[in-house]
């Protein structure tokens, strides 16, 4: 760089002299060669910022995918759940169709590299297991609701023949490992039996569960879910 601020110097001082005009070709040829090095070292640093930039938003990028995708994981088992309690079917239903699903895709699993930055086998498995299984879980028994046939429509009366509370503790954290109680926390169910032998166990709302009596008949209304399977739309 010395080199280089010597060579505008000694230029510009010939340029700002009367006899500017006695430089030679050869000063000429010099400066503009060194004006090329000047020009070649800001466009390698240019490049280099560029780089480094190009790094840090890369990074960023992809930290706030995997940020989202674990959202998106603990939302899709979160809405499942509370769209499995309004769905009249076992439980291995929709866990073995998005097992199938897992299963057929299976040979993608190196796509998680991105989400677990490992190239273990196993554990892209596993990520591809959680993540393809938790979201095609939530399409299939969401789909089935929010997509049911209202034409469908029909009322059936259910027989109560058990309802019962379930208490839970509830802690908060107050430190570092360290959780107080917070009191409890209470959920309502009800065991009905339908008219074709089927019993099944609903959870209900405090006011449901309140208004219900043991041994009395209840309505419910039901819908034909997208994928056939029958889904309560009211009456709980």
């Amino acid at each position: 760089m010395p080199m280089i601020e010597f060579a505008f110097k000694h230029k510009l001082i010939k340029l700002q002299s009367d006899n500017y005009l006695d430089c030679s070709f050869f000063d000429n040829i010099s400066f503009i060669y060194y004006l090329m090095v000047e020009l070649s070292y800001l466009f390698g640093q240019f490049c280099i910022f560029a780089d480094i930039y190009y790094n840090i938003m890369k990074i960023i990028f992809i930290n706030t995918l995997r940020i989202l995708m674990i959202l998106v994981i603990m939302i899709s088992c979160g809405v499942a759940y509370v769209v499995y309690e309004d769905t009249l079917a076992d439980w291995w239903i929709p866990v073995g169709v998005a097992l199938i699903i897992v299963i057929a895709t299976i040979p993608f699993y190196k796509g998680w590299i991105w989400l677990t930055t490992m190239d273990n086998k196993v554990i892209n498995c596993c990520c591809h297991l959680v993540c393809v299984g938790a979201i095609s879980c939530v399409l299939f028994l969401g789909g089935n609701y929010w997509f049911a046939d209202s034409a469908s429509t029909h009322e059936e009366k259910v027989m109560v023949q058990k309802k019962y509370i379930e208490t839970h503790k509830k802690t908060r954290r107050v430190g570092r490992h360290r959780y107080v109680s917070d009191g409890v926390r209470k959920e309502y169910y009800l065991q009905v039996a339908f008219e074709n032998g089927n019993v099944e166990t609903l959870h209900v709302s405090p006011s449901t569960y309140n208004k219900t009596k043991t041994g009395r008949p209840k309505i419910l209304t039901l819908q034909k879910g997208l994928f056939g399977l029958p889904v309560i739309t009211k009456g709980l």
